[in-house]
């Protein structure tokens, strides 16, 4: 069984039960954002062993035997909790200024080519 981790849980809620509400809004919101699951693959919460105990992380797992590892699938994952978890016009910010950026790369690499 493949296991990939996409991020740790939320914790911001005063009580465990609605940690766990979060969590699994969470998992919905991401699973909703990507599609359809590939064949033997899901979105669910895991734990992940460390010094300090179990943590909680949202996790993307498959089949091996189904299916290879998901990278695609993986990849929408993360930026699907990377919108659940940042505000959206910090989102949307982001984007914004990375399409500035290739947009200036793309002009001065016209502008350096002598052709």
């Amino acid at each position: 069984m493949g296991r990939e981790v996409i991020g740790e849980c939320l914790a911001s809620g005063e009580t465990p039960e609605l940690n766990n509400y979060e969590n699994e809004l969470a998992v919905k919101f991401i699973k909703l954002e990507c599609g359809k699951l590939p064949r033997g693959v899901d979105v669910q919460i895991g734990y992940d062993d460390s010094e300090y105990g179990s943590i909680p992380v949202i996790v993307v797992i498959w089949d091996d035997y189904e299916t290879g590892y998901p990278e695609d699938y993986i990849q929408k994952c993360i930026e699907a909790f990377e919108r659940f978890e940042i505000p959206e016009e910090i989102y949307q910010n982001r984007r914004e200024r990375a399409a500035l950026l290739r947009e200036l790369h793309t002009l001065t690499e016209k502008l350096s080519d002598p052709d």
